[in-house]
């Protein structure tokens, strides 16, 4: 009896999923930034942009060991989201924890 609940449930969550059979939770973290923050000279943080792009408006800074979850992949940019912040980080300063 308990396999077959198990199958149940294992099948509503499969009718119930996001939709896309790739997604998975993403989780990224900051390294290799410079210990100085210098804001003018754009050292000691990892800009967070409202597009994927370096000419776009900064709306937040991660900093060495934050972690944030991983929405997308466009080129070198992560979708990223932290502390109710989204916006576009640079990839070559996030380690993540899946295959983007």
């Amino acid at each position: 009896m308990e396999r077959s609940w198990c199958a149940v449930i294992v099948a509503l969550a499969a009718l119930l999923g996001t939709g896309s059979a790739s997604a998975q939770y993403c989780e990224g973290t900051v390294h290799g930034l410079s210990s100085t923050y210098n804001l003018a000279k754009g050292t000691g943080f990892l800009a967070v942009r409202s597009r994927p792009k370096s000419s776009a408006p900064m709306v937040g800074q991660l900093f060495n060991g934050d972690t944030m979850e991983i929405f997308d992949r466009k080129g070198n940019w992560y979708q990223v989201a932290i502390g109710g912040i989204e916006g576009w980080a640079s990839s070559k300063w996030i380690r993540n924890s899946c295959d983007y």
